[in-house]
């Protein structure tokens, strides 16, 4: 249920959660700092001031941060019943709050970036152990990714953010698309991550402590990681590598090193040196094919990586193999089991 004063709550729990949790850099959305110093404007029709939330009508000036056309080499057959029930969705809950707000470009826009965001982390087989049912979505922006992630009732979906516009913002969303819905700022002391209890999570980021080890099977990091500070990118990362389980997917989808606008730390080269293996990163023309380069990361999971290493039995046959062709096939005759020829 929303609550009726959802940014007054914030501040309360940010009030309430300074000393203990909360440092600058942990709060801080670097991208928008910079912006602000440089005294951009992106105009009336899309949102200012983050850390002020001025009611619902703040969500359609999030959802114009789509401002144009994207591009999509994905199958249509995938891509357009996703787009579709994105709509729905979207329509269904602006309904709900009063707003209305005409979609002539939707489906090439917001339709098109959530239908990417839900396919390509499913674009291909992976073991049942790694399918999909807990996600997190960090910095979630208006939360539009719960619309399409907080379907199934099998799923829980969790979205972090910081920002008082975003976190206010994605409360009103989150509350509209009537699945059952915990949020931090509403209860505190009572906010416990469970299976028993499916459905969306909202979470402060300074209240990461609260996201349990080895949970969850994606996270989700699109057009966010490299508009943070690298302290707070590094924090997240170990984070992450904790809750996500052995395999589990971390998804991003930015545009990599071409466009760097707050920290400036590899992500890559931490990523690996964290304990992440690279799983997939398409070669495409960045934004002519699609907008963004998605990228899926593995946390490492000992089993798969024990199963593909020869054990020590498997290296002494190839070390006596070698040994053997060295010798032309002497120490085979000599010491193998009835001298018996190889068949032909």
């Amino acid at each position: 249920m929303m609550e009726p004063d959802i940014q007054q709550k914030f501040f309360e729990i940010f009030a309430r959660d300074k000393a203990r949790y909360i440092k600058k850099w942990l709060v801080s959305w670097d991208y928008q700092v910079k912006r602000k110093k440089r005294k951009i404007s992106y105009g009336s029709e899309q949102p200012e001031d983050f850390d002020r939330y001025n009611g619902p009508n703040d969500l359609i000036k999030w959802m114009n941060w789509f401002p144009k056309d994207y591009a999509n080499y994905l199958p249509e057959s995938l891509i357009n019943p996703l787009i579709e029930e994105s709509l729905k969705h979207d329509r269904e809950i602006l309904l709900k709050l009063g707003i209305k707000h005409d979609f002539p470009n939707y489906s090439k826009r917001i339709g098109l970036n959530n239908a990417h965001d839900a396919a390509f982390p499913n674009l291909y087989p992976v073991p049942e152990r790694n399918r999909i049912r807990n996600v997190i979505d960090f910095g979630a922006g208006y939360g539009r990714q719960a619309n399409l992630w907080s379907q199934s009732n099998e799923n829980i979906y969790v979205a972090l953010d910081a920002i008082p516009k975003s976190y206010a913002i994605q409360h009103l969303y989150f509350s509209s698309l009537g699945r059952p819905f915990y949020d931090y700022a509403s209860n505190p002391d009572g906010f416990r991550i469970s299976n028993e209890k499916k459905g969306i999570y909202h979470l402060p980021t300074w209240r990461y402590d609260l996201l349990p080890d080895n949970f969850f099977d994606m996270v989700m990091a699109v057009q966010v990681l490299r508009e943070l500070n690298s302290t707070l990118v590094r924090k997240m990362i170990q984070e992450f590598h904790r809750v996500l389980k052995p395999g589990g997917m971390f998804y991003i989808r930015d545009h990599g090193d071409v466009w760097k606008p707050a920290g400036k730390m590899n992500i890559d080269k931490y990523l690996i040196a964290s304990g992440f293996t690279l799983e997939f990163k398409p070669h495409i023309i960045l934004d002519s094919d699609l907008h963004g380069i998605p990228r899926i990361w593995r946390k490492n999971d000992p089993r798969v990586i024990d199963s593909q290493k020869p054990d020590l039995k498997g290296k002494l046959r190839t070390l006596a193999e070698d040994l053997d062709a060295i010798s032309g096939g002497r120490l085979r005759k000599t010491f193998g089991k009835g001298n018996k020829r190889e068949p032909k």
